[in-house]
């Protein structure tokens, strides 16, 4: 029998789905960007400096995740 403290696995998610859920969040919001782009609603100019800084946010996450990752690896040694 389990404890009723104890968390189920989908509960505990952690990192993991706090990055997949901030993926989800920006994937529909280069959508929503996309389709004003489309509907012309949203002048190219702009849409070159939203893509510019979306690219460099994501590079910036993505080095993030990785720097953390390796010192929580290196921690755990």
């Amino acid at each position: 029998m389990t404890e009723p403290n104890e968390a189920t696995p989908e509960s505990r998610s952690g990192l993991a789905g706090t990055l997949k859920l901030i993926a989800v969040v920006a994937v529909l919001l280069l959508a929503l960007l996309a389709a004003g782009f489309v509907l012309d609603l949203v002048p190219k100019e702009a849409i070159a400096e939203v893509a510019t800084k979306v690219v460099l946010l994501a590079g910036i996450g993505v080095v993030t995740v990785f720097l953390v990752g390796a010192l929580i690896g290196r921690g755990r040694r």
